[in-house]
């Protein structure tokens, strides 16, 4: 028995307790690749659309902009994009604009999976925007403006898109499976994400009666037309995988999105760790703790990071930081411990977000480490 077999113990039990249950569970301590385990219909090389778990990877390119010297998150995000000074934006900040502070969640008018996909036109309205409340004043989750908008960013300042960066600078170099805008090569490793199945969404309905009212509040704003449901759709279907947008688009495997986190900070195939102590601690230090305008849910973020929030996100110690996604994947880095941990699941548990099952893992992790 290894030392991490209660891990691997409670995960093989989630498959035994649910026979339909599709996931993979991925964990690095250091450079090491200490668990890598597959369940159901996914097997250890399968790449799964990871929702907004692409927002961590495409929050480590932005941190490799900052540990270049390229990027200031106290700098005007018009002084990179002179255009977004419009209506009233001249004085937001990188900072407030990748912390979910800005108050572009939306554009007037609503907006298109297509132009999400797209990039150009949907950054040129968030451009044109006037903020739905004063920057900084308020917190909503940006579900996919924030990727356009970190993705404009780096396109002014490297010239290149964040999923272009993330495959040649991180991914290519290092082995590291992930892929924002996946190419017809890698077709054949990938398994569609599944949206719950009707009973499940009638039971959990009939359990949680306010939650159509606090959803109905936040979809209306940051997500496209057609809501939750048609985002579950458009994350199997071909226009969005080959463009991967960086805050929902990325397909990966747990390995990979485990390998990624620990490139941060460790050198793997000989390449060069990918952030200092300095940046991590830029990346990771909290910008936002308190309630979610719309919603009332607790948060807790740092620069385009998660970080653990008691009793809603409670994934890692209080230097942790990562990203969950809406078909229940997770992926972090937990400094005690070394720990970079992924799990990806097949099937959206509801409400959405990160996997129960993926935050036992977790714990049952650091336990068997003694943190």
């Amino acid at each position: 028995m290894t030392k991490f077999q209660p891990v691997l113990d409670a995960f093989d039990a989630h498959c035994d307790a649910d026979p339909t249950h599709s996931a993979q569970l991925a964990a690095y301590i250091g450079d090491e690749l200490v668990i890598h385990r597959s369940v159901g219909e996914l097997g250890p090389d399968s790449l799964l659309p990871v929702y907004s778990s692409s927002k961590g990877a495409a929050a480590i390119v932005i941190g490799l902009l900052i540990e270049r010297g390229q990027l200031d998150l106290d700098a005007k995000v018009a002084g990179y994009w002179p255009e977004f000074a419009a209506k009233g934006k001249g004085a937001v900040t990188v900072r407030q604009l990748l912390s979910h502070q800005a108050g572009l969640g939306g554009v007037d008018g609503g907006f298109t999976a297509d132009e999400v996909n797209e990039h150009d036109a949907l950054a040129q309205r968030l451009a044109a925007q006037r903020p739905l409340w004063a920057p900084g004043r308020a917190f909503m989750y940006h579900a996919l403006t924030l990727g356009t908008l970190a993705d404009e960013l780096c396109r002014r300042i490297d010239g290149r898109a964040i999923g272009q960066v993330l495959r040649d600078d991180v991914a290519q170099p290092r082995g590291i499976d992930v892929w924002m805008g996946t190419p017809a090569s890698e077709d054949d490793r990938v398994v569609e994400a599944m949206a719950p199945t009707s009973d499940e969404i009638v039971d959990f309905l009939s359990t949680t009666p306010d939650f159509l009212n606090s959803a109905d509040r936040i979809t209306a704003v940051v997500l496209p037309a057609g809501g939750p449901l048609d985002l579950v759709a458009s994350v199997n279907q071909e226009p969005m995988r080959r463009a991967g947008p960086p805050a929902a688009g990325m397909l990966a495997s747990a390995a990979g999105l485990a390998r990624l986190y620990a490139a941060i900070g460790h050198e793997l195939d000989g390449q060069e760790r990918l952030l200092s102590d300095d940046t991590i601690s830029q990346m990771s230090q909290i910008q936002y703790d308190g309630l979610e305008l719309g919603s009332g849910f607790a948060v807790r973020f740092g620069v385009m990071f998660q970080l653990p929030c008691h009793p809603r996100w409670p994934f890692g110690s209080f230097r942790a930081f990562g990203h969950d996604g809406a078909g229940g994947s997770l992926a972090f880095f937990d400094p005690p411990g070394d720990i970079s941990f992924a799990y990806t699941v097949q099937r959206l548990p509801l409400p959405g977000g990160m996997d129960a099952r993926a935050v036992e893992l977790a714990a049952t992790l650091r336990a068997c480490l003694g943190i």
